[in-house]
């Protein structure tokens, strides 16, 4: 009985020790108008993200960059490659990226369903992994994806929130949690939650001003989408 009640006693501190608590949000890097916070998960030995900024442009704008896919390689830290593989409605969309990380750390890939959501004071972007999606639907977009053997991002899953401030200014908000899959330390891949927001950010507040967004209108969004859902439909 005693031996019983110390192993008991052994296995219940052990699972306790697996199992990281969520925390609260801890500041990990603030300069340059950019603020990034971290907290533990529970069950994950990676941390969250949180980042924020004010850039100098429209809700409307920042959901322009956003939809456009392909710019994703301009301003989010390490990913190379991105392209929009099915548009579901000009709300949800499936979007696959390819992130190069540093070495010895191999490249990965992820496929996100991206859910836009206008809100009473701004707009709230959703995305979380949905690396099956190829496996269902086997578009000539999807055989590029599958003849890729990069490990898969097991979890990502995050939103942004853009927060008028006025006529010219956004504030944007940016949380996300990613398990990377694969075998990568722990210190390395939270080294990189703090990059991964800060470098993003900095260079989102730069590619908003650019004329192609600028000026941006919700209707101007939505005239935009339904062309690129024509060209690929």
């Amino acid at each position: 009985m005693a031996y019983n009640q110390v192993m008991k006693t052994v296995l219940m501190i052990l699972a306790l020790l697996s199992i990281v608590t969520a925390g609260e949000w801890e500041l990990a890097k603030k300069r340059d108008g950019v603020s990034v916070y971290t907290r533990a998960v529970e069950g994950s030995e990676y941390l969250a993200f949180k980042g924020e900024s004010v850039v100098e442009g429209s809700v409307a704008a920042l959901v322009a960059v956003m939809y456009d896919t392909p710019a994703a390689s301009e301003w989010l830290h390490q990913c190379s490659f991105a392209m929009t593989l099915e548009e579901k409605s000009f709300e949800k969309n499936y979007i696959f990226q390819r992130y190069d990380l540093p070495f010895p750390v191999s490249n990965r890939q992820v496929i996100l369903q991206s859910t836009l959501f206008w809100t009473a004071d701004g707009a709230r972007l959703e995305t979380k992994e949905a690396n099956s999606y190829c496996d269902d639907y086997q578009t000539e977009r999807c055989e590029k994806v599958n003849e890729s053997t990069l490990i898969k991002f097991t979890r990502s899953r995050g939103h942004y929130l853009f927060t008028p401030i006025n006529e010219h200014q956004t504030k944007v908000l940016w949380e996300q949690h990613t398990e990377p899959g694969g075998k990568i330390p722990a210190w390395l891949v939270n080294a990189l939650v703090i990059e991964i927001p800060f470098n993003s950010l900095q260079r989102l507040g730069t590619l908003v001003k650019d004329e192609k967004y600028r000026n941006m209108t919700e209707n101007e969004l939505h005239e935009r989408w339904l062309q690129q859902y024509q060209a690929h439909h």
